[in-house]
C-alpha cells in the first residue's frame, strides 16, 4: 500500500472528529518521515500477546546511557533471523508504525533496517514527537 493510501486509512480509522483532525494535521510530518525509507512495509517482532519486542541498548563508553528501541525489519526473513521462535514477525505499514511510535513509551527510538542490509535508520521518538507537538500546539510535558 502506498504512503498516501496508508495516510487515508489512518485518518479514516481515527475514532472521532477531533482525533481525525489531529491525525490530518500531523499527516505531513508522518508522510515526510516515511518518504526517507525505501519500503512502505516493515516487520516488527512481537510476543504472542501482541506486545512489540523492546530492546535496551547501552552505550559502550561512559556515561553508558541506555536507550529502548524497537527494530523494524525490511523483510520477514530478517525479522525471523533476529528473533527467537517465541516472537512473531508482524507486517506493519510505515505510516501506522510511525504513528504508533508517538505513543510507545518508554521507547526512545525506532530502528529501521532495509532489506539490502546496507542501510539502517534511527527515528528518535522525541524528535518526531516535538514536530507533532509544534503542529498541534501541545506543550511538551503533556504528551
Amino acid at each position: 500500500m502506498d504512503l498516501l493510501a496508508q495516510l487515508d486509512e489512518l485518518i479514516a480509522n481515527a475514532p472521532d472528529d477531533s482525533t481525525k483532525g489531529a491525525v490530518q494535521a500531523i499527516a505531513p510530518i508522518l508522510y515526510a518521515e516515511a518518504q526517507r525509507y525505501s519500503q512502505t512495509l516493515y516487520y516488527v517482532l512481537q510476543t504472542r500477546e501482541g506486545q512489540w519486542q523492546v530492546i535496551t541498548l547501552e552505550e559502550q563508553r561512559p556515561p553508558h546511557r541506555e536507550k529502548n528501541v524497537i527494530y523494524a525489519y525490511g523483510s520477514e526473513a530478517m525479522a525471523q533471523e533476529a528473533g527467537d521462535t517465541s516472537l512473531l514477525p508482524v507486517p506493519m505499514p510505515i505510516i501506522p508504525l510511525l504513528f504508533q511510535l508517538l505513543a510507545a513509551e518508554p521507547v526512545d527510538s525506532l530502528i529501521i533496517l532495509e532489506t539490502n542490509g546496507q542501510r539502517g535508520w534511527e527515528v528518535e521518538r522525541g524528535k518526531l514527537l516535538a514536530q507533532v507537538q509544534s503542529i498541534l500546539g501541545v506543550p511538551p510535558d503533556i504528551a
